[in-house]
């Protein structure tokens, strides 16, 4: 994405009073959001009047300037919907963000297998040991685990996670903001071995009306939602009715009958929702879900490997020893022209082994 595509993106998305409907509305009306911002005073949309008109009548390019120069300052990855990283499972929902802002490795965006898993944020020592646990074993597997970092179950899941893999954290607030304040620590360790992700603009405070939003998102995540311990006033619902609103499959862990923090959970059960009663039992449902083979549930990279030239695999063997680089450099250390490293680039890139970022960068998928 260029960088005058994301001024132009950042302009509208920054202007209050427009959401994902009538940011694609406007987007959809014009060749390009250049031409949305250079046409912004005669502009009609339906639904875009009064004041929203008025702000985006009055507006320019000042306030997305500086979200870019801190975004690049702060390594932080601006997500289009039309990037090669955007998520594969929000493109069918009308609601779905129209932009991200990740921290840390922004390709896991793309992974093939995510879980969502949620839960109380008071948790008993049942539902701290089971969301770790199971958090654990499904990172062990390849599957990324999706939960919003909230303190409680939220948190002993990211933790579970990056035992043995890796977790995406998806926040109420800019991804610039560590929320709660007492996950500084794992946050930190999220960025360094997963990420952080946010449609809200890097400096939102976590306020209380943003965590219905990043309950959509933590959903629209992955094919089934698990719910590891809840009460039945939980926020957690607030995702579970998401989850069921957007078709996926929710998942409970039956808890103590005695236990506040299991009602929840239990009446989920009672409702329909699909009972964890092992994780062996569970690993078969998951094999189901995604289509896998009965004994196969991380990547067969050796099926992939197959699809692959030799000089393609040479270009991923370079990426896998020294990481992201520069065309520049994958023509220095081959020695071929720049005719064939680019017709290998975009080869890779359509079989979804690439990925080509501002400035030349290729990164493995």
């Amino acid at each position: 994405m260029n960088r005058e595509e994301l001024i132009y993106s950042l302009w509208l998305y920054s202007i209050k009073g427009i959401g994902p409907k009538k940011f694609r509305q406007i987007k959809n009306k014009y060749k390009s959001l250049k031409e949305a911002y250079f046409n912004r005073k005669e502009l009609e949309v339906e639904g875009v009047f009064g004041h929203l008109k008025d702000e985006i009548k009055n507006s320019d390019t000042a306030e997305a300037e500086k979200i870019l120069e801190f975004c690049e300052k702060n390594s932080i990855n601006i997500i289009l919907e039309d990037d090669r990283l955007y998520p594969d499972e929000f493109k069918v929902f009308d609601h779905a963000p129209v932009m991200l802002f990740v921290k840390g490795d922004s390709k896991l965006l793309k992974s093939p297998y995510k879980i969502s898993m949620v839960g109380t944020r008071e948790p008993t020592y049942y539902g701290k040991k089971v969301a770790k646990e199971l958090a654990s074993l499904l990172a062990s597997l390849g599957i990324v685990v999706v939960s919003g970092m909230a303190r409680g179950i939220d948190s002993f899941c990211h933790t579970g996670a990056l035992e043995n893999g890796k977790t995406i954290a998806v926040l109420g607030c800019g991804v610039d903001i560590v929320y709660p304040k007492e996950n500084l620590k794992l946050y930190r360790q999220i960025i360094e071995n997963g990420c952080v992700v946010s449609e809200f603009l890097p400096g939102t405070l976590p306020e209380k009306m943003n965590f219905p939003q990043r309950n959509r998102i933590v959903a629209m995540f992955s094919p089934c939602l698990v719910v590891i311990e809840a009460s039945t006033k939980s926020g957690t619902f607030s995702t579970v009715d998401f989850a069921l609103e957007q078709g996926k499959e929710v998942f409970a862990v039956p808890g103590n009958i005695f236990s506040q923090k299991s009602s929840g959970t239990n009446r989920l059960i009672k409702e329909g929702a699909r009972i964890i009663c092992s994780y062996e039992d569970f690993l078969e449902d998951i094999k189901e879900i995604y289509s896998l083979k009965p004994a196969q549930l991380s990547f067969d990279t050796k099926e992939e490997e197959e699809e692959l030239t030799d000089d393609e695999k040479r270009l991923i063997k370079l990426l896998d020893e020294n990481g992201e680089m520069h065309v520049e450099s994958l023509i220095a250390l081959t020695g071929w022209n720049p005719g064939k490293i680019a017709s290998l680039i975009t080869s890779l890139e359509i079989k979804s082994k690439v990925v080509r970022t501002r400035g030349n960068i290729i990164s493995k998928l």
